[in-house]
């Protein structure tokens, strides 16, 4: 068997639903928050790659995240433990069919709910998100600064670190207003943190131990 774990469709209720074979659940169960996020998105790339779905899922993937980060409510869904497993999958089933995702999608995330993994779904989405970068040949890099960018300052960082990184980079930005100036960037999974914050807590920290 794969390293990546390996998903089975099975109805459920007349639902789609993925569900880990019992191995690879265990060992999943048994890695950290971060490792088990790895562990799924990959087995969801394989099985989208297989499916022909890949840019079907990572756009189903960046609507999930969008939602979460414009609502408190789904988020204390996903993060919270006193949901019952049962009533995170059909709330996000429920999602997923308002907001029209695939039916793999939905499923997915009937699985990780179902797991007891819904904690880690956004983490998921994310790498899934490095992968399907990685296999189209280009960076992803997320840009956080203390206002908005507008299109030229975007352009133009895309285009700096386009040839720092020595391919194409889709650039995302964010807005921080607790960064007070500069830039924080994330390449893949690397954060490269810029920022007059960051400096000025730098600086303080070493003023207490002086």
């Amino acid at each position: 068997m794969p390293a990546r774990a390996r998903f089975l469709l099975v109805q459920t209720q007349g639902t789609s639903a993925l569900q880990l074979t019992d191995d690879t659940l265990a060992a999943a169960s048994a890695t950290t928050a971060s490792e088990a996020a790895r562990r799924y998105a990959g087995a969801l790339f394989d099985l989208a790659k297989e499916k022909g779905e890949l840019a079907t899922i990572a756009g189903d993937l960046k609507t999930v995240e969008s939602l979460a980060a414009d609502s408190e409510d789904l988020t204390r869904l996903l993060e919270s433990p006193a949901f019952a497993r049962e009533d995170k999958v059909k709330a996000l089933v429920a999602v997923a069919g308002e907001e029209g995702l695939s039916k793999t999608a939905t499923s997915f995330l009937g699985t990780m709910a179902q797991n007891g993994r819904s904690g880690d779904l956004l983490g998921a989405a994310r790498y899934f998100d490095e992968l399907y970068a990685k296999e189209r040949g280009v960076k992803r890099a997320v840009a956080r600064t203390a206002t908005k960018m507008n299109a030229d300052q975007r352009a133009r960082l895309e285009q700096v670190l386009a040839k720092a990184v020595g391919s194409d980079v889709e650039l995302e930005t964010e807005v921080d207003s607790a960064l007070v100036g500069g830039i924080q960037l994330r390449i893949g999974s690397t954060l490269i943190d810029a920022s007059v914050a960051a400096k000025l807590d730098r600086m303080n920290t070493a003023m207490k131990g002086a």
